[in-house]
């Protein structure tokens, strides 16, 4: 399994995280049935997970953008593992009507598994460093 493939389903992963990209289906195709998350402090099945994004989509949400880096891979013929680093930047517009800028850096790492000829992720863990808001 090569290491470009499996940063290549991560960035996918999270390119499809965007409210205006967000597709229930699509991230079916990404991850395993019995994929799960530690994320928010919550352990997630896929179909809660779903529904956290879901929640956290609304109409004061302007754009959102995810700077993944610092890469650590490990792999083999069947799975594969990943750490990085992940800021992700979310625009919302207040209720005065101003926009709002929150940036999270989180800490992650993710378990690949080779399904159906297709590498999926069948974990993921977040876990939050640091919080830092602001208006443009």
């Amino acid at each position: 399994m090569a290491k470009q493939d499996v940063k290549r389903v991560l960035h996918e992963f999270f390119h499809n995280l965007d409210f205006k990209r967000y597709e229930r289906d699509t991230f079916r195709a990404m991850v395993t049935d019995d994929f799960h998350i530690y994320e928010a402090g919550k352990h997630m099945s896929r179909s809660e997970f779903f529904d956290f994004i879901e929640s956290t989509h609304s109409d004061a949400s302007i754009s959102n953008d995810w700077l993944l880096s610092d890469f650590r891979i490990a792999t083999d013929r069947h799975s594969a593992h990943i750490s990085y680093k992940n800021v992700g930047t979310f625009v919302s517009k207040t209720a005065e009507g101003k926009e709002a800028v929150l940036n999270i850096h989180w800490l992650e790492n993710a378990y690949f598994v080779k399904e159906g000829g297709r590498l999926k992720i069948q974990f993921l863990h977040s876990e939050e460093l640091k919080r830092e808001t602001g208006e443009n």
